[in-house]
Order: C-alpha cells, then sequence, then structure tokens
C-alpha cells in the first residue's frame, strides 16, 4: 500500500510537480505559513519573511521567485496532501456511516495538527493570481466532492436523509474546519472527545440519541 504523507512539509519532499523541499526551503514555507496567518498575506513583506527564515533578503530569490509562488506552494501541498489522506482514511470502509465518520475524523484532525498551512489556504486563497486560484480551487472542489459523494451513498442506501447533500457537505465541512481556529490543547475536551460529539452532531444533528433509537 502506498504511504500517506505525515501532514507535514518535510525535507526532500515534493511539495509541486518541479520542485523539492530542501531543508532551508522548508524553513521558508513553514515560517511563510505561520506569518501569513498571524499577520495576513498583504501585511507580511519578503524581507521579513527571510530575516524570521535566518537568511538574507535577497538570499530568499535563490529559493521562490516571489511571494505569490511561496503562497501557491503552501496552498498546493496543503490540497494535495488533504486529498491523499482523505481518500486513504476511507479507502477499504464501504458503510458510507462509518465513511463518513472517518472522514470528518480525518478533516478534523489533519486541521487542528496544520493550523497554519490549512488556515492560510482557507482564507488567503483570494491572494493568489487567477491561474494558480483556479487550480488550487479546483482541488478544494475535488476534496469536497469526496464529502458529496458519500452522502450521495448514504442517500442511495437510506441511511442518510438529506434534502441538498451539496448544502450538507458544504455545512460539514464549514463546521468541522472551525475546530482549528479554537482548540486548546489545555482546554476541557480532548482532541478525541471533540471529534466524537462532532460526528455524533454531524450524524445525528440536534436530536441526538432521540434519533438513534
Amino acid at each position: 500500500m502506498k504511504s500517506a504523507p505525515s501532514g507535514k512539509i518535510e525535507a526532500g519532499m515534493i511539495i509541486d510537480k518541479t520542485h523539492t523541499a530542501s531543508a532551508r526551503k522548508l524553513v521558508i514555507i513553514r515560517e511563510a505559513a505561520r506569518l501569513f496567518r498571524e499577520k495576513g498575506y498583504m501585511a507580511c513583506t519578503l524581507r521579513e519573511l527571510a530575516k524570521h527564515s535566518g537568511i538574507q533578503g535577497g538570499s530568499i530569490y535563490y529559493h521562490f521567485t516571489s511571494k505569490q509562488e511561496i503562497l501557491h506552494q503552501i496552498m498546493d501541498y496543503t490540497m494535495t496532501n488533504l486529498l491523499f489522506n482523505l481518500k486513504e482514511s476511507i479507502r477499504d470502509e464501504k458503510d458510507p456511516i462509518e465513511k463518513l465518520k472517518k472522514a470528518i475524523r480525518f478533516h478534523i484532525e489533519y486541521h487542528v495538527n496544520n493550523p497554519d498551512e490549512t488556515q492560510v489556504t482557507d482564507s488567503e486563497i483570494r491572494s493568489l493570481t487567477k491561474g494558480k486560484y483556479d487550480r488550487i480551487v479546483k482541488k478544494r472542489k475535488n476534496y469536497e466532492k469526496i464529502f458529496t459523494q458519500i452522502i450521495e451513498e448514504g442517500l442511495e442506501q437510506g441511511v442518510i436523509v438529506v434534502n441538498d447533500v451539496k448544502l450538507a457537505s458544504i455545512a460539514i465541512l464549514q463546521m468541522c474546519t472551525g475546530v482549528s481556529y479554537w482548540f486548546n490543547e489545555g482546554g476541557p475536551l480532548t482532541m478525541e472527545e471533540i471529534v466524537d460529539e462532532y460526528i455524533s452532531f454531524s450524524c445525528w444533528g440536534v436530536l441526538g440519541k432521540l434519533r438513534k433509537r
């Protein structure tokens, strides 16, 4: 079986069709994701990014042609990794309810474990130039389509009841993505407990146990 990516960009890892993540490039990408998340893409400069990455201002052009290229590589890798790992997480599951549970679990855990990359990918997509924007949107739609297909399978088998499949999939994704914005490791609930609650709510809604009877 093909091994899944770890969820983090690592040295030597392919991050697009023509580039691999050297140790220095890795540092720049990680610092860029952190700074873009904290300050916003438009507010960050390459000089500032170079300083935080421990290199001279002009040296950053040895690794990247522009700030735009850095943003695109963060998003492209994140979406590629999300797509691959989501497919792997449900690959051997036939039951649509169990498949949906596994998909939700993966989505929440990945976003919480990679908040810089995923939040930048979620919030800064309109900062991309058109060609790059279109490529990332296509990958996002392919990711959303997996959730839509799971719900459609449940509808066909009579185990899921929704009026609008696309709306249901978007609602689940938006709700689960939001966990990464507020999750606190020192909070009253563990990651596992939060995931279980979100799975329960996604599957049974506000009726909870009454619906399952």
